[in-house]
């Protein structure tokens, strides 16, 4: 009687600590690099570096221009890319609110454009502030961008080029 005991109170908390723990999320990040400079040409060779909660995770040299990552975890991710010679971008994607409910795969597609750093540009704030934002929309139950966001950085960049 008490091995049964013991046996019902270890398999109880099991489920418990199954119920608590995160299943994993799947959001596929697909990032086609251009030149905002020419936007016909396609930008190869970038740097991308990947943060989860401020840690960085993973730092990837991209010899295409195609960047294809997937996100694992209710998380607030940094995706940084870089080149020699143009300005840094960097996006925000805000998994953390995403559903327990497993429910369909995301894919995230975006384009980057990096321009050359002329020197004489006040882009400063593009250190501190994402091109653009992403998250879990509740109502609509998809992760999905920020594009009024996103225009109001895109507003921010071309003012500063203008005012040089």
């Amino acid at each position: 009687m008490r091995i049964n005991k013991t046996l019902f109170t270890i398999a109880f908390l099991c489920l418990c600590l199954y119920g608590l723990t995160q299943k994993p999320i799947k959001v596929k990040v697909i990032i086609d690099f251009n030149s905002s400079d020419n936007f016909q040409h396609k930008l190869k060779g970038c740097s991308v570096l990947i943060f989860e909660n401020s840690k960085k995770i993973d730092s990837v040299f991209n010899k295409g221009h195609v960047f294809k990552f997937e996100l694992k975890n209710r998380s607030l991710y940094k995706i940084v890319f870089q080149k020699k010679g143009f300005v840094s971008k960097h996006i925000i994607v805000n998994t953390s609110n995403y559903p327990e409910k497993k429910i369909k795969r995301f894919k995230l597609k975006a384009d980057v454009g990096l321009f050359h750093f002329k020197g004489n540009e006040n882009i400063s704030f593009l250190d501190r502030e994402p091109v653009s934002i992403a998250y879990y929309n509740e109502i609509k139950k998809e992760i999905m961008w920020d594009f009024e966001y996103n225009r109001s950085i895109v507003e921010k960049i071309i003012h500063a080029q203008i005012k040089r």
